[in-house]
């Protein structure tokens, strides 16, 4: 019997320009399954795109280290999305150094990004405690975030010293998208009310 032929998606390049002072052009996207993602360095200087790990999530791109040389001598410098939901941050490093003070976001599919929330000596921790989500949206999904609890047998309150950019992150537990007509920017989270400030929380970088 013949073999089956099973149609293949349609797949989008999606380019990400590095220009001066490592700034990106987007910051933050979303892409499809399977879609080339293409890095051009116009920065002066020979970058490496260093990925960080999304525990539990599946790597974006596995090898976690893509050089992108100055000036693309050899053409665009890329890699092809994983086939299944996944999101990474990463930063522009030049000699393992990291040029952006908050990273930068992949997502593919419906990510999400994960934050794992941990529990020492009674204090409450965020790892990372800054995570970048892309805003997303019209003909892509809009960004995902989750606010995953490692603490047995407990639901951690999370408070945002302006606005949630959510639909309803007020605990961990939630695999939630960016609500629609949030605004890009710094969102600074907390375990406590804004006007306690205690310590455990970071902030989120909605990017588009």
């Amino acid at each position: 019997m013949a073999a089956r032929h099973l149609p293949v998606p349609e797949t989008t390049t999606h380019t990400i320009s590095i220009g001066s002072n490592f700034a990106t052009s987007p910051e933050g996207i979303v892409v499809g399954y399977g879609d080339t993602v293409n890095f051009v360095n116009n920065s002066g200087s020979d970058i490496t795109i260093e990925f960080l790990a999304n525990t539990p999530g599946v790597a974006v791109y596995p090898s976690m280290s893509l050089p992108v040389p100055n000036g693309n001598p050899n053409g665009p410098v890329g890699f092809t999305a994983p086939l299944v939901d996944a999101a990474a941050n990463y930063n522009i490093c030049v000699n393992s150094a990291p040029q952006n003070s908050d990273p930068y976001v992949i997502q593919v599919g419906a990510g999400p990004m994960y934050v794992l929330i941990t529990e020492s000596s009674g204090a409450i921790y965020f790892a990372p405690p800054n995570v970048a989500v892309p805003l997303g949206g019209g003909s892509t999904p809009m960004g995902y975030l989750e606010m995953k609890s490692e603490i047995p047998n407990k639901v951690v309150p999370i408070y945002w010293e302006t606005t949630d950019p959510f639909n309803g992150m007020t605990s961990s537990g939630h695999n939630l998208p960016v609500k629609s007509g949030t605004s890009t920017g710094n969102y600074v989270y907390s375990v406590t009310p804004p006007l306690i400030k205690l310590a455990g929380g970071g902030k989120v970088i909605i990017q588009n």
